[in-house]
């Protein structure tokens, strides 16, 4: 039986921390005690002056496990860690760290969920690339692909074949974000494919637009947008962005016919349009509450009868500096993360994890009994010097 599983993606942002958040709900019902660990980390967040991985503080939090964060997040890749480590400056141990940090969470646990980072090659600059690390760590592998036909196959036989040469088990594959209109077809397919490779299909989870939509608190730090009014309401996610250059009536149709919660982006000096939206916000016709919110652009200052009116209405108003296509840019870049304050979003994940993924297919697989890969003695020599020189 393992006591380990690694949850690797075959691209970047294809949503692993969400998989590892609806797996540790399900798993949790069969195992004791589960653990997390995150071996190494890009992103982080700072506590009490100590750099640890977001994923880990986040699912530390979600389901309150008491290991030492420190043990949860070993390593973090700073920007330039890459340099330091070619030329010496650094490096010495980090096997070893990361080996320690997972002796001292999977003798306390009956499963140890261990989340990879960004694509299979990430950390290999310092030969801590995924396979290795799930190699090290004696980890079975689960591998995540986004939803597709002919690009999720080639990405589920490259990185397969990646980790299978360094002599990992896969246990099989879970399909994340299908879109609706797709799912049928792509879900036919890759289930008969799978089939006839021998590889297990664990989920086909469809794409939720709720997850990826960034909430209003995030979309004010990421564009470093003063707060104006409706602070409270800062929680709301947006599905939708409308750059108000247009005619008020323009704008007014377009607000009334969209489903989605909605951001108007504007300048600060478009009265006209700003007193339309208020008036149909008041009187709410139609399906004017689907505005979520507004962000103003430049550094022109509000007259102080409309910051008075702005104030007296529960809605978001954000300003910023910037003019209004680089702030629509900037939230059409933005990488939406899971934190433990979006409720809706957890309980989303969590509902799809219980409906799409077959966990007792994986509750039989981890307790299979592992077939070690047949390696030649020199290889195993060189893996054991090299956990020793760390």
């Amino acid at each position: 039986m393992s006591k380990s599983l690694f949850i690797a993606s075959t691209r970047q942002d294809i949503g692993k921390t969400s998989i590892s958040l609806g797996l540790i709900h399900l798993l949790k019902k069969n195992f004791g005690r589960i653990a997390f660990l995150k071996p190494l980390s890009q992103r982080y967040t700072l506590i009490e002056q100590q750099k640890v991985s977001e994923d880990a503080l986040l699912i530390k939090e979600v389901f309150a496990l008491e290991d030492r964060i420190e043990d949860m997040s070993p390593l973090i890749i700073e920007k330039g860690l890459s340099e330091k480590y070619i030329q010496g400056e650094v490096g010495k141990g980090f096997r070893k760290r990361i080996r320690k940090a997972y002796e001292n969470l999977v003798k306390q646990a009956d499963l140890l969920i261990i989340e990879g980072t960004g694509h299979s090659a990430v950390g290999s600059v310092f030969h801590l690339s995924n396979p290795e690390v799930a190699k090290l760590l004696e980890a079975d592998v689960l591998l995540v692909c986004e939803g597709g036909i002919g690009r999720s196959i080639d990405e589920i036989n490259l990185n397969r074949s990646f980790f299978e040469q360094k002599g990992c088990r896969v246990l099989g594959v879970l399909v994340n974000k299908i879109l609706q209109e797709k799912y049928r077809r792509v879900s036919t397919c890759l289930k008969q494919y799978l089939q006839k490779e021998g590889i297990a299909l664990l989920g086909l989870l469809p794409y939720c637009p709720l997850l990826s939509n960034p909430p209003l608190w995030l979309i004010a730090q990421h564009t470093q947008a003063e707060i104006v009014s409706g602070e409270k309401c800062l929680e709301r996610n947006i599905g939708r962005i409308i750059v108000g250059t247009m005619e008020p009536e323009t704008i007014l149709e377009l607000l009334r016919n969209i489903s989605e919660q909605t951001l108007l982006i504007t300048s600060a000096d478009r009265i006209d349009l700003l007193l339309a939206v208020f008036t149909i916000y008041f009187r709410n016709i139609g399906k004017a509450h689907n505005l979520a919110g507004v962000l103003l652009s430049g550094k022109r200052a509000l007259p102080q009868s409309i910051k008075e009116i702005l104030l007296s209405v529960n809605l978001p108003i954000l300003r910023a500096d910037e003019d209004i296509y680089t702030l629509a840019s900037q939230i059409y870049s933005l990488r939406t993360k899971i934190t433990r304050e979006d409720k809706k979003k957890i309980d989303a994940l969590q509902k799809l994890a219980e409906e799409y993924i077959d966990i007792e297919k994986l509750n039989t697989l981890l307790k299979s009994e592992k077939k070690e890969t047949k390696k030649r003695w020199r290889t195993k020599i060189l893996d054991f010097l090299k956990w020793r020189v760390g």
